[in-house]
């Protein structure tokens, strides 16, 4: 009881605290979510997964951001490749650089943001051997917001388009894939 009484008595004084922090560092957890937009070899079912960031605020409305994300995708069959569905394939990013511009100067508590930039992305092989599995360059685009409940927590949402040209098979005949995941993130951010 104790434990429960303190933690909720740190809780009320976090959200008391007067102004909001704006510049400086945060790191972000939360869930994310891959939608495949359009069709290609490998065809992806939806995924879920987790990601964790780190962003540097340098000025009010221009942020630096690390992350690292996880999701785990089913794979269709396709009557080329099998009649079997390939399950089991991780998607990574591991890191996704951004360069993120806020939108509103001030401190307001709703801080709606755009966001561009590159990432390394992982595919691996899933539970059939056909090629699944690559590595490659992505760029990414996207939209959100972070909304502020005390000086150092806040809550963000953000919807990221991503390209990424994936290299399958440095073996002879050599192969490549694109594909094109919508990610849906959301996340808790603590700022220092």
């Amino acid at each position: 009881m104790t434990t429960r009484r303190a933690f909720l008595i740190a809780f009320v004084l976090l959200l008391a605290r007067p102004g909001w922090g704006r510049q400086g560092f945060s790191i972000a957890l939360g869930p994310v979510g891959n939608i495949f937009l359009i069709d290609t070899v490998p065809v992806m079912d939806p995924g879920v997964g987790g990601h964790m960031s780190f962003q540097y605020r340098f000025h009010e409305q221009v942020a630096f951001e690390t992350t690292f994300l996880m999701s785990t995708q089913d794979g269709d069959s396709t009557p080329a490749t099998s009649a079997a569905d390939d399950t089991g394939i991780l998607f990574l990013g591991m890191p996704v650089m951004d360069i993120k511009l806020y939108l509103l100067s001030g401190d307001p508590r709703w801080d709606p943001y755009l966001a561009t930039g590159l990432g390394m992305y992982w595919l691996t092989e899933g539970s059939l051997g056909n090629s699944t599995g690559g590595v490659g360059l992505g760029s990414q685009i996207g939209v959100g917001f972070d909304y502020y409940l005390g000086e150092i927590v806040s809550l963000g949402f953000q919807g990221v388009f991503r390209s990424i040209a994936l290299i399958t098979n440095l073996g002879t005949p050599s192969g490549s894939a694109a594909i094109f995941p919508y990610s849906l993130m959301g996340n808790v951010a603590f700022h220092f």
